[in-house]
């Protein structure tokens, strides 16, 4: 396993897969690596003939400083990671070989105003100026992105469609524990009450999905969605939504939807989406 730090290695390595014909899969991370990663570098492996992960915590994604500070890090965990599941290259760059000086940031045009984007302003523009220049460098023919984020999944796929004709998502499903949650770096910040409190939640969301009519209009669904969540006595959350899974809105039936939640334990945010 290789771990280059700078831009010009990084080309000579790509240079010298490309002239071996080799197909390249890459994961592009933010470290404090875990299971769920393991799953986009196994779909990768199984795809490619090399893998690539970048490990780059980017500061412009981050609304809250705070927020930023407090991101989990610990490399030799990810060095770990990846050694075991037999990732060809890690790719960490600072964050002065990624961005100049004065860097402009894009804007992001897709799903936006709901969700995260609404109560997160600027996020996604910070996610597509990174990927924006990721994708330049790491110039691979196929990336993985997990279904957790899958506003984020979104949104990528209309930027990459748009700006990378060449390059193709794939997604992989939420990887998850075994009480039902999804795995996050998030989780290991939770005190053993508020993990279980998040997990009670969790149960009780997925019961209250489990008894919904499919064919319900998800505009009906969603005062239902409202009648709960406001029973559940949450310290704070940020939405609790039904949207169509294709594209987002509250058009259509409940089949054709996701529930998509972020919730507050303390200062940790919690999200998560479940297909009903």
């Amino acid at each position: 396993m290789l771990i280059i730090k700078d831009i010009s290695n990084l080309k000579l390595y790509l240079s010298a897969f490309e002239k071996k014909d080799y197909s390249i899969g890459y994961v592009p991370t933010m470290g404090a690596l875990h299971k769920g990663h393991g799953e986009l570098i196994n779909k990768s492996k199984e795809d490619n003939q090399k893998t690539i992960v970048s490990i780059f915590v980017n500061e412009k994604q981050f609304n809250n400083p705070d927020d930023f500070a407090s991101y989990p890090r610990n490399k030799g965990l990810d060095y770990n990671l990846c050694d075991q599941f037999n990732v060809d290259v890690i790719f960490e760059p600072s964050s002065k070989e990624i961005y100049e000086e004065k860097e402009p940031m894009l804007t992001n045009k897709h799903f936006k105003n709901i969700l995260c984007d609404k109560s997160r302003p600027g996020h996604f523009d910070g996610v597509i100026t990174v990927l924006n220049k990721l994708f330049s460098l790491v110039k691979t023919h196929k990336v993985y992105f997990g279904e957790k984020d899958y506003q984020q999944l979104k949104i990528v796929q209309s930027f990459i469609q748009e700006s990378f004709p060449n390059l193709t998502l794939l997604s992989v499903p939420t990887v998850r524990q075994e009480e039902g949650i999804a795995i996050s770096s998030r989780n290991e910040n939770l005190s053993k009450k508020q993990l279980q409190e998040f997990i009670e939640f969790h149960k009780k969301t997925s019961q209250f999905i489990s008894k919904l009519d499919s064919n319900m209009e998800i505009s009906e669904a969603n005062n239902l969605s409202k009648k709960f969540i406001d029973s559940q006595n949450l310290e704070r959350f940020d939405y609790f939504e039904i949207r169509n899974s294709n594209n987002l809105t509250t058009d259509g039936v409940v089949s054709q939807a996701r529930l998509f939640y972020a919730i507050f334990k303390g200062k940790i945010r919690l999200i998560d989406n479940l297909i009903i």
